[in-house]
């Protein structure tokens, strides 16, 4: 699996780097608090609702007396019809015509710059890559990338504690 990007060569030459043609899947879910860059991720070997709901299950147990508010795409997996959602969350879906709006997704491209042109031998190896990789970001790192200004003024502009439902 190698994931391509664009690279700065002399005009009219093409970029060299490693190739591989096989496919080796391992996804990551993520959560991401853009203010103080916690960080909260789980990989699975499929995309679906059953591993979805696992990563909210576990998410839910980090310091479950803290209600969680997750901003979502509206992806089939989100939103299927009888997704348990743990008690202490509250799922709010973006818009579907501006994925920008979410933070994470900043935090997914550059993930992806990371893996790219690298060649993995086997799942173990790109999970672990994927496991190294995701720890390594300091919440410094995350604040940065997905901490949007209308996020941030939202947040200030705050003053009273919401009313949970």
């Amino acid at each position: 699996m190698t994931v391509l990007r664009r690279a700065i060569t002399v005009a009219g030459v093409k970029p060299v780097g490693a190739y591989q043609h096989r496919f080796i899947y391992r996804y990551c879910y993520g959560l991401i608090e853009p203010l103080s860059g916690d960080k909260f991720f789980v990989t699975a070997p499929q995309v679906n609702t059953l591993f979805f709901e696992y990563l909210l299950h576990e998410f839910s147990l980090q310091e479950p007396e803290v209600y969680k508010i997750i901003f979502l795409d509206k992806a089939g997996y989100h939103r299927a019809k009888h997704l348990q959602v743990p008690d202490n969350m509250h799922l709010v879906y973006l818009p579907s015509s501006n994925p920008e709006l979410n933070p994470i997704e900043r935090f997914w491209r550059d993930m992806k710059d990371k893996v790219a042109f690298h060649n993995f031998q086997d799942e173990q190896e790109l999970e672990q890559w994927i496991t190294s990789t995701t720890h390594a970001y300091s919440n410094e790192q995350i604040a940065s990338l997905t901490g949007y200004e209308y996020i941030i003024n939202a947040v200030n502009q705050n003053k009273y504690p919401m009313e949970i439902p």
